[in-house]
């Protein structure tokens, strides 16, 4: 049976924590990321007594922003290195509700607690349309 390898990097592969940083910077200044976090968060109403599940956290603006305002968040990416980055930023501002796992759309197995919410923002397009069906049905 053929397996997507979620674990290969498509895109740019981040190999070292000052690519990621750069990375992070660069994406400040061409969104409002703030903005798009402070809207999704909104949208979806979270509330404090909520578990929320990003996939795909990338820098982990959103997953920090999410746990000041909620119970707990578990927030997945296929990096190590992302993850790492994401990681010492939640600790850098004290955040530490959240549970890093590296582990992505298809290969996370959720066994945890009933979760209220899932995100993701920028990373479903990595997927090709057949496995994007197949990561819609994990999350439901």
């Amino acid at each position: 049976m053929y397996y997507y390898n979620e674990f290969k990097s498509l895109g740019t592969d981040y190999h070292n924590l000052e690519e990621i940083r750069i990375y992070d910077e660069r994406m400040n200044t061409i969104r409002n990321i703030k903005k798009e976090i402070e809207d999704a968060l909104k949208l979806i109403d979270i509330k404090k007594e909520d578990t929320l599940i990003e996939i795909g956290c990338g820098t982990g603006e959103f997953c920090i922003e999410a746990a000041k305002r909620c119970k707990k968040v578990i927030a997945l990416d296929v990096s190590k290195n992302m993850l790492e980055y994401a990681k010492n930023k939640a600790i850098k501002r004290g955040v530490i509700n959240i549970s890093f796992i590296n582990s992505g759309f298809l290969s996370y197995k959720h066994e945890c607690e009933q979760v209220d919410c899932v995100v993701s923002n920028i990373a479903l397009h990595h997927l090709s349309d057949f496995w994007k069906l197949i990561a819609l049905r994990n999350i439901n």
